[in-house]
């Protein structure tokens, strides 16, 4: 989306030519681990676990039984097993949790999710499955031979000592104790963010909504008494806060929106800080943020917030200049204004693009109805990395959901599923599901495993009179999740469950999903796409150019609002909570990174569903935009270059948690990584 360009014709180019066939509905697809689940009831969801983890112990204990001198590889592939049972229900329970339109299978889908917390608790503080894997000798000529099963067992070592395995008795049961809560109150605090859908009624009906887009409003139809009501649901609160010209209305659905989770989040988040603090203690850290840290890239907290303090002051004089343009432009409507409150922010910044860059993004909804960007997306995916994906006819947990199959060269490689819009009780915002971890056949699993995984987002669904047309946000959220996807997928071919799939450090998972967005803001590949619903004409490379530019306005003010979230993750996280004000921290921070002042009567903290999942963690979405950045810079002008894709697919998607993320990064540039690109691109 950056940009600017002059308002020439648009350019006539045909839909890009592909050799990838296209998708084809399968009567008879090939059964993989999770077909059992997908459409299953809280019985059979429940059964299934309950195998899974009765597999899991007999599992467990073949490898605590075997006997001195087991060859390496065959001890480590027997350690490696003891997740293969739980590698499927585990990531169904977790979708289900999130997404299941049945509270049963949701409510069975929770129960599962504790007892296997509870199992890997257990398995994580066993001391004799810990002492069996320690007798492994490193040093011998078998293990030096293998670099990726002695990085795999040396890790797994310092998993068990990082959960407490080496601690007394009391500590242990209190360590079993404290993580079976954790589960819990994350449960909790989910739970609530997801059920509590807010609403604001404009009485008025049509005449509150100026400034939205006609098919927006169309999809809002009054209510007997001539009313509209908007939800703070995603697809209702973006559009809402960009167009509506009523500031009263965006200031109501602003403070419904950051009230989310209020008030049973406030006290849910104080119990799931001071359990994750007491945690951190019991294990010899002096807070969760540091316990956090310790295995990621950063390291420790003070190195993160190092990190979040430099990429504060590179931004410092465009925040400044972007927030003058914003005053400027306010000033027009309201004389002598001095501070520009959030609720009026991206109203704002869409009348800056308009005056300043000529760019509306209701310009471009038109060219971007859901059908076409979904296909566009697998078009260019399948392109990028000679893959074809076919539509199969499954039956899943909800008639939207759909199933596709990932094959090269006729071989299947994966499976993955489409939840794509809103729903009652859903996930509210975007993410990729890993549901199977693949790997490829070996001893302990002769069929080996299909790597499976779920897109969950919350998209218009199309209607016979709606095509429910994408802000162009969305349309990069689409390829965002794709890269999760994509690195999932192709990552699972190894020949270890523990080092399949995304398993690198947590801080490098979003490098492959911000990179994958520049896709989304390339002309070329737009235009292979993105036609008017009704011309038919692709979109114009000029109104792409405008795009783009639009959306790097603005990006001092959306990396500072970032470095606020990641610092407040930190503070939260990083000391003790007692007597804590999760809200105070929100007004004493928030004017050290952003010049918007806090509304009061609202609590970003309860609906901040990061705070469960990230922890202390926020910093990683700028840590990897610096790495995507600096990978993108080895792409060059042509993004359909599949050479470079192939070297990217090599050395960093497929190789999974078998190495080091900095290795993989070096490995892929040829030299450490940098600041160079980012600063650039900040700087543009």
């Amino acid at each position: 989306m950056p940009g600017a360009g002059p308002g020439d014709r648009a350019a006539r180019i045909p839909r890009m030519k592909t050799q990838v066939p296209a998708p084809s509905a399968s009567s008879q697809p090939v059964a993989t681990a999770l077909s059992p689940l997908l459409a299953a009831g809280p019985e059979a969801l429940g059964a299934a676990a309950a195998g899974a983890l009765a597999s899991a112990a007999a599992a467990r204990d073949r490898f605590v039984a075997l006997p001195a001198g087991t060859p390496f590889l065959e001890a480590v592939d027997a350690f490696d097993a003891l997740g293969h049972h739980l590698n499927t229900i585990t990531g169904a329970a977790g979708l289900f949790f999130q997404v299941h339109p049945a509270p049963g299978v949701r409510e069975r889908a929770a129960a599962v999710e504790q007892d296997i917390s509870r199992y890997a608790t257990d398995l994580s503080l066993d001391r004799a499955v810990y002492e069996r894997l320690a007798a492994l000798d490193l040093s011998a000529p078998e293990a030096q031979a293998q670099p990726v099963a002695r990085r795999l067992v040396e890790k797994a070592l310092r998993d068990f000592r990082r959960a407490g395995v080496d601690r007394d008795e009391a500590s242990r049961t209190r360590v079993r104790a404290l993580r079976e809560e954790l589960v819990l109150i994350g449960q909790e605090f989910s739970r609530t963010i997801a059920s509590d859908v807010r609403t604001v009624t404009i009485p008025e009906g049509r005449a509150g909504l100026e400034g939205l887009p006609e098919d927006w409003i169309a999809s809002h139809p009054p209510a007997a008494d001539g009313s509209v009501a908007v939800t703070t649901n995603p697809t209702d609160f973006l559009p809402f806060m960009k167009y509506a010209q009523n500031g009263a209305y965006r200031q109501a659905l602003y403070r419904a929106y950051h009230s989310r989770g209020a008030p049973a989040n406030l006290d849910v988040l104080a119990r799931m800080l001071a359990r994750r603090h007491e945690l951190a203690t019991l294990l010899g850290y002096p807070s969760w943020a540091a316990y956090a840290t310790e295995d990621k890239m950063i390291r420790t907290p003070g190195r993160a917030a190092e990190f979040v303090a430099r990429v504060t002051e590179l931004t410092g004089a465009r925040l400044q200049r972007e927030v003058d343009e914003l005053l400027e432009a306010q000033r027009r409507t309201e004389p002598g204004a001095q501070v520009i409150h959030d609720y009026d922010r991206m109203q704002l910044m869409e009348s800056v693009r308009r005056d300043r860059l000529r760019y509306d993004s209701r310009d471009a909804r038109p060219y971007f109805p859901y059908e076409a960007v979904k296909r566009g997306v697998l078009d260019t995916t399948a392109r990028l990395h000679g893959l074809h994906f076919q539509k199969l006819a499954l039956a899943c947990w909800h008639p939207d959901i759909e199933a596709w199959d990932v094959r090269e060269n006729g071989v299947l490689l994966a499976r993955f599923y489409l939840d794509m819009h809103p729903r009652t009780d859903k996930y509210k915002h975007a993410a990729m599901f890993d549901l199977v971890a693949g790997f490829q056949p070996g001893a302990a699993a002769p069929a080996g495993r299909v790597p499976e995984a779920c897109l969950v987002c919350n998209f218009p669904q199309p209607t016979d009179d709606d095509p429910g047309l994408m802000e162009p946000g969305e349309v990069t959220t689409l390829f965002h999740e794709f890269g999760h996807l994509m690195h999932h997928l192709l990552a699972g071919r190894q020949r270890w469950l523990s080092v399949a799939g995304i398993s690198t450090e947590w801080d490098f998972v979003e490098v492959p999903s911000q990179l994958y967005e520049e896709w989304s803001r390339d002309v070329s590949v737009l235009q292979s796409f993105a036609r008017h619903h009704v011309t038919g004409e692709p979109i114009p490379a000029a109104l792409v150019a405008r795009m783009r530019a639009a959306a790097d306005y603005g990006k001092g003010i959306g990396t500072r609002i970032q470095m606020f979230y990641a610092a407040l993750s930190l503070a939260y996280y990083g000391g003790d909570p007692a007597g804590l004000d999760s809200t105070e921290v929100i007004r004493r921070l928030k004017p050290q990174y952003v010049p918007f002042p806090h509304e009061e009567g609202t609590t970003l903290q309860t609906g901040f569903g990061h705070l469960e999942g990230y922890t202390a963690l926020y910093y990683t979405y700028m840590w990897s935009l610096v790495l995507a950045k600096d990978l993108f810079s080895q792409f060059g002008a042509d993004l359909q270059d599949t050479a470079v894709a192939r070297r990217y697919r090599q050395r960093v998607l497929e190789p999974g948690g078998s190495r080091d993320a900095e290795l993989l990064v070096s490995d892929f540039l040829g030299r450490p990584f940098d600041f160079r690109a980012f600063e650039a691109w900040l700087a543009a």
